[in-house]
């Protein structure tokens, strides 16, 4: 598009009235917004009007092969991935395009109320719609539009495509997503679109938008970037008695009377895609008075952030354990070092590509005591042999001799053959974990249970008999309670530092490493996850925050351990 007709589109805002159609209409095919604006085409039984609904301008003029948009509901994100792939269908004869939705029914209703409404619009995109039986596929010319639910096996497997989107990231799930993705690994286009109300922080949506430009709608005020809305919410509204309900700017003082006024801010520049984020606050169609009695009445703060301010949001409440606790288990007359050798010290490992995360305790005086916290990674010089990288599993056998070790429940996976390598070496006193969702029990131990003929006959690797299975959701909850109820102990964490890879920047640095543990503890926050979009059937999860929080489940393995090492009637074994 040339800078004069941009100029004058920006000027206008794309209204339809204040533009020559006509004279627009022949620029369409290299500009989807034009398009938009210029084919009739009708979304829900409107034309597309940008002067309504500015903050979508930006988002409709960027060509990027992915997009991200974390954002509120009924922004018009659903309807800009209908236009845009309907545009593109038509644009790139012979291609194929995706739209995947969580639900079935949410999939069926989407086609029928909204795409072959809008298909049917105007003479442009009914002379490109080809008839379909088949609610799920309809054909742009001799392009193909697939609308299939996510959860469907055949949907993620059965047909190469050139465009991918996904409506509502934060209700699927995220093995499924990249399991999609895989259809356009052969295309030579590769789009890619993600849209949906927020939820957890650092998950679903919310990682992809903070991975991309972070582009941030900012409504004009006296500050030189604008103000940011939602994340200065509820700040930014003020109740006067007098005047009534306004925004205003809680650091410059500005009355905002036209929170459309603005425009998008990148808090990220020079990541890989563009992301996108926007409130209720800039409707023109929600007003700030529906807003802030939502606010006001809430029993859900968490879906008032999500689906009002676009935000990810954690309620306390859910967090496993916090940090107030944590530091109240803190004994500053604790040493770090050996155990005093009485049988009772035990050791949790969780491992990855490349490293082990170990945590060390024993039974003293009716608690848990943590006596030693360790990373262990194979590209830390530390942990260098004569100059040579070797495997993680080198360390953890020389501390099972250090502190004495008599009981150690170490991740199974992913590095198998070192594990049982390992656990070989110690019969009896390291035992091999695995999680399991359905488990009824906290742990079953494997050596508890009689073994079957078949596997009496078996080889080494498949009769081994030191496992570990343990409930990922109760196992967790138990291993989290004992710090809540103040039934561990932990010296002074200045007392251990450690040259270990910070997690965010992969610069070896000085941390202390009891602290890390006490970070990966409070990233358990417990949630509801829908297993059954159509019935609401669901069950109870630990979901992670901020990243994979390795040394909880080195924790996990330890509690268990100990608490078999005391034979805790709470536990059931097989």
């Amino acid at each position: 598009m040339s800078k004069r007709v941009l100029n004058k589109v920006k000027s206008s805002i794309l209204k339809p009235e204040d533009i020559n159609i006509d004279s627009l209409r022949h620029l369409s095919k290299d500009s989807f917004p034009l398009w938009a604006l210029t084919s009739g085409v009708k979304i829900d039984s409107n034309f597309v009007d940008f002067d309504k609904h500015r903050y979508l301008l930006p988002i409709y003029m960027d060509p990027s092969r992915e997009v991200v948009w974390q954002k509120a509901a009924q922004l018009g994100a659903t309807s800009y991935m209908l236009l845009r792939i309907v545009w593109w269908l038509q644009q790139n004869p012979g291609t194929k395009a995706c739209l995947y939705f969580p639900t079935r029914e949410g999939v069926d209703n989407l086609s029928a109320d909204r795409l072959t409404p809008l298909l049917e619009s105007c003479a442009l995109t009914q002379n490109l719609m080809q008839r379909s039986n088949k609610l799920s596929l309809r054909r742009i010319g001799n392009s193909t539009f697939y609308l299939l639910h996510l959860g469907g096996q055949a949907s993620k497997d059965s047909m190469p495509l050139d465009f991918v989107a996904f409506d509502e990231v934060r209700l699927c799930n995220a093995q499924d997503i990249d399991q999609a993705l895989e259809r356009i690994s052969h295309s030579v286009h590769k789009y890619k679109l993600f849209m949906s109300t927020a939820g957890i922080p650092s998950q679903d949506i919310s990682a992809r938008f903070d991975l991309g430009t972070q582009h941030i709608y900012m409504s004009k005020c006296g500050c030189s970037s604008g103000v940011d809305l939602a994340r200065t919410f509820p700040h930014c509204v003020v109740d006067d008695p007098k005047r009534g309900l306004y925004l205003r700017c809680p650091k410059c003082r500005y009355i905002i009377k036209n929170p459309q006024n603005g425009r998008y801010i990148a808090h990220n520049p020079g990541a890989n895609y563009p992301s996108y984020h926007v409130s209720q606050l800039v409707s023109r169609f929600i007003s700030l008075e529906e807003v802030w009695d939502s606010y006001k009445r809430t029993t859900n703060m968490e879906e008032f952030f999500n689906a009002k301010l676009g935000l990810p949001f954690i309620d306390e409440a859910n967090r496993g354990i916090g940090k107030a606790q944590l530091d109240a288990c803190i004994d500053p007359g604790l040493s770090w070092g050996k155990s005093v050798g009485d049988g009772k010290t035990a050791m949790g490992i969780d491992q990855g590509g490349g490293y082990n995360v170990v945590v060390i305790a024993d039974l003293h005086e009716g608690k848990k005591r943590i006596r030693h916290v360790e990373i262990i990674e194979r590209n830390n010089p530390d942990y260098m042999v004569n100059g040579k990288l070797v495997s993680p599993f080198h360390r953890v056998h020389e501390l099972m001799d250090e502190y004495d070790v008599r009981l150690c429940v170490c991740d199974a996976m992913p590095n198998y053959n070192e594990a049982l390598a390992f656990a070989q070496e110690f019969p009896g006193r390291v035992f091999l974990a695995w999680y399991q969702r359905e488990a009824k029990q906290v742990v079953a131990w494997g050596d508890k249970k009689k073994v079957p003929l078949t596997m009496a006959k078996a080889g080494p690797l498949l009769k081994f008999k030191y496992v570990a299975v343990l409930s990922r959701f109760l196992s967790l909850s138990v291993a989290l309670g004992e710090w809540a109820d103040s039934n561990v102990v932990c010296p002074d964490p200045e007392g251990l530092v450690q040259m270990c890879r910070d997690e965010k920047t992969n610069q070896l640095r000085p941390q202390e490493v009891s602290r890390r543990l006490f970070d990966h503890l409070m990233r358990l926050i417990k949630r509801f996850k829908v297993t059954n979009h159509e019935t609401g059937e669901g069950r109870t999860i630990w979901s992670y925050v901020g990243g994979d929080p390795h040394l909880a489940h080195a924790w996990n393995y330890t509690n268990v351990a100990l608490e078999r090492l005391r034979r805790h009637t709470s536990f059931t074994f097989f």
